[in-house]
């Protein structure tokens, strides 16, 4: 709870500050959580995946302030990269080209939709939706833990049950409601849906890292938090959930 505690102000901190100290926070946070994917994924780290996963978060960033044709070419080069560091060892050159472009999706693309809702409407917006997948996955975890009966999905996640995403569902429906009204100030309707198709999205996100750790028999992806795991341990639920806030968001403004 110690590290909680201490990173949340610094999240906080980070993403009302200016635009640049959002957008580090996703860099460094994109960043991390690729090299702990690539271990849990492959059981290896090696140089030149730190680098190409490095050149990937440059341009996806990149790309967000230059012209389509020099990102079509940006990202054709960057595939033809790829594909000439898997041809090394032409007999795992899917599996690694897969497993790399998944991580670039997973780690990279999916996250800075966060830091596109912060730049195109509010950090405040940002907040909001964060607290909601915080608040259900913190709900989720205590609410199964002491009253949950029945297993989802026992050979991938022993410990998620229904009842646990149900209260985490619930307790994300109160958050939205009473921020939503009160704070952001979104209409009543809205702040209930969101509460509603947030939890199932965040659970896709949870279970698919719970998968991956799987693969290798880790308890968790790293170590970045002391006592509660990795990067992609805290965040797995919040990046998949990036590209449904930016569209429910979206679908507000329009």
């Amino acid at each position: 709870m110690i590290t909680i505690a201490l990173f949340l102000p610094l999240f906080i901190i980070l993403v009302f500050l200016s635009r640049w100290t959002l957008i580090a926070l996703f860099v460094a946070l994109s960043f991390l959580a690729f090299q702990e994917y690539w271990r849990i994924a492959t059981g290896e780290t090696k140089p030149v995946v730190l680098v190409l996963s490095g050149v990937v978060l440059f341009w996806t960033y990149a790309s967000l302030w230059i012209g389509e044709g020099e990102k079509a070419l940006g990202w054709y080069g960057l595939l033809l990269a790829v594909l000439f560091w898997a041809m090394k060892n032409p007999r795992e050159a899917l599996d690694r080209v897969s497993l790399f472009l998944l991580g670039s999706l997973y780690c990279i693309f999916l996250p800075i939709f966060w830091v596109k809702t912060g730049l195109e409407f509010s950090p405040k917006i940002l907040f909001f939706f964060a607290l909601l997948v915080w608040m259900n996955d913190i709900l989720a975890y205590l609410l199964g833990r002491k009253w949950g009966r029945h297993k989802i999905i026992p050979l991938v996640s022993p410990g998620k049950s229904w009842e646990g995403f149900f209260g985490g569902m619930g307790g994300a429906i109160l958050c939205s409601i009473l921020l939503g009204t009160l704070w952001v100030g979104l209409p009543l309707k809205r702040c209930l849906i969101f509460g509603i198709v947030l939890p199932p999205v965040a659970f896709l996100g949870d279970i698919f890292e719970s998968a991956l750790k799987r693969r290798i028999g880790a308890k968790d992806s790293g170590k970045f938090f002391p006592g509660h795991g990795g990067i992609l341990d805290r965040f797995d639920s919040f990046f998949l959930a990036g590209p449904l806030v930016y569209l429910l968001v979206s679908l507000g403004k329009g």
